[in-house]
Order: structure tokens, then sequence, then C-alpha cells
């Protein structure tokens, strides 16, 4: 099964549902995670339509904040994504106290050709997918291939279970469509 048809599977892995425990410091999280959660940080920056290195500084910005003093983080892996989307929106805003945070234009852009290389022409073929899907399907999908489960990327993202569910089924109806997998069932079958 390819990255792609992987992403689209209705199948789920068992996901560890974190119970708000009590919050740590910012720094000991940050240490503790940084080599785990930065790359995976990186990707869903990626899969959201940043550039490699918008990406990169989004995500060492999160884990700065992360540091913070004073700092107590409960659910750190959806705070380092909240953060960093927003970090990586802030690199778009024009200085204007009152406008709305803007949606960044999705772009394609490797700085070299390394940066290609490392994510793998898979992995570029899915990232240009996605960034054909409008912004709300777009991060709701991220969210979910980071494994983070519909009540988690509601609260999230601030918005409802069934917006999220509804997001994610169209996301997915639009990546079937456009890799021509529309009426194909798990195993390769037709449907009849």
């Amino acid at each position: 099964m390819t990255a792609v048809e992987d992403a689209l599977s209705t199948d789920l892995p068992p996901v560890e549902v974190l119970e708000a425990a009590p919050p740590l410091p910012g720094v000991e999280l940050a240490g503790s995670l940084h080599d785990e959660q930065y790359p995976a940080l990186v990707r869903f920056l990626l899969f959201q339509g940043a550039s490699w290195a918008e990406a990169q500084d989004a995500a060492q910005d999160a884990f700065t904040q992360m540091c913070v003093p004073g700092a107590a983080i409960t659910h750190p892996r959806a705070w380092l994504r909240k953060v960093a989307w927003r970090s990586w929106v802030k690199q778009h805003v024009v200085e204007d106290p009152c406008a709305d945070m803007p949606e960044p234009p999705p772009t394609l852009r490797w700085q070299t050709p390394a940066q290609a290389a490392e994510i793998g022409e898979e992995g570029r073929e899915v990232i240009a997918l996605l960034l054909q899907l409008p912004a709300k399907q777009r991060a709701v999908l991220a969210w979910h291939l980071d494994g983070f489960t519909t009540e988690e990327s509601a609260r999230a993202m601030g918005t409802t279970q069934a917006a999220v569910r509804q997001n994610l089924a169209r996301a997915r109806a639009a990546l079937k469509a456009d890799l021509g997998l529309e009426g194909r069932r798990e195993g390769g079958r037709k449907k009849v």
C-alpha cells in the first residue's frame, strides 16, 4: 500500500488519547519532545502549504515559545501544532492590528534539491495533492495524518467534531477523485 493509499484509508491505528495530565514546565517538554516532534511538526506545516524554510522557522518558533518561563502545557503535541501554525500564518501578515489573520497561500517550493529529495517523490506528490484542497480540508487532513482524533482536532481548531468529520470526508473524496480511486474499495476490488 502506498503512502497516499495509506493516508486515504479509513482504517485507523489505535491512537493513544492523552487525558488532561498535570501540566509540565515548557522547558522540560521542549527538551523531551524536540527530537521526536520537530520532524513531525515540519511535515504537518508542509501539509498545510508552508514552504520548507517557513515550516522549519515556524516549528522552531513553537519550541522557543514552549520554553517561555512559566509555560505549563497540558496537551503538548496539539499545542505545538497550533502555535507553529499561528507562527507560519504570522509570517504572511502585514502589520495591521485590526485585520483578520489571512490564510497563507499554499505553495510548493523546495529551497534546495536536497530538501526535495529528503521528502521523497511520493511525499512531494502527496503534498502537491493536498495543496489543491481547500484550507479547512487541508488542515483537518493534516491533523488526522498526525494521529489526532476528530475530538482533539476539533478542540485544537476551534470547531465542532461534525465539521471536522465532514471536512475529512470531503478531503478524502477529493483526493480519491484526484488519484482516480473513485468507486474502489480496500483490496483493489471495484464497487458494483
